[in-house]
């Protein structure tokens, strides 16, 4: 196992290229950071995700924010905890900038805490878990329309 800080850093920087990847839309590279199955959980539960569900969900939901002016998603906080000799609990902060005509800028900023698989050359995802997602919150504050 790499020193923590070492460990540490190579987990910054893979949540740093997380956030350059989501920002050039490159969903195929987002793919290849998880785990060939991971689990999400949230408040409605968990579920076990494939790669084939992934592809289909990136590209919808940055669909659903760029209709409600999304401008920017930045990594706004890590905090890095080994959990095992191999895996590693990442707690994330996210801010994402929308801009609508007539309108001020709205931030939202949520937490997103992560199970990382350090073992081997590459960190993937094997479990992403937050509280709520920014599409609700985004609806709770009238950027996008309710579903209901």
């Amino acid at each position: 196992m790499p020193h923590p800080r070492i460990q540490a850093e190579r987990l910054r920087a893979f949540f740093e290229r997380f956030e350059s990847l989501s920002a050039a839309s490159d969903v195929d590279s987002l793919v290849a950071m998880y785990a060939p199955n991971f689990m999400i959980a949230g408040p409605n539960g968990a579920q076990v995700v494939r790669p084939a569900d992934i592809l289909r969900a990136i590209p919808q939901r940055k669909q659903l924010l760029d209709s409600a002016g999304h401008r920017e998603t930045a990594l706004v906080g890590f905090e890095e905890t080994p959990l095992t000799d191999r895996y590693s609990l990442v707690r994330v902060e996210w801010r994402w900038r929308f801009e609508r005509a007539a309108a001020e800028p709205t931030t939202i900023t949520l937490p997103s805490r992560f199970i990382v698989d350090c073992a081997g050359d590459v960190p993937h995802i094997v479990l992403y878990m937050n509280d709520t997602d920014v599409a609700t919150v985004a609806r709770e504050r009238g950027i996008l329309p309710s579903t209901a």
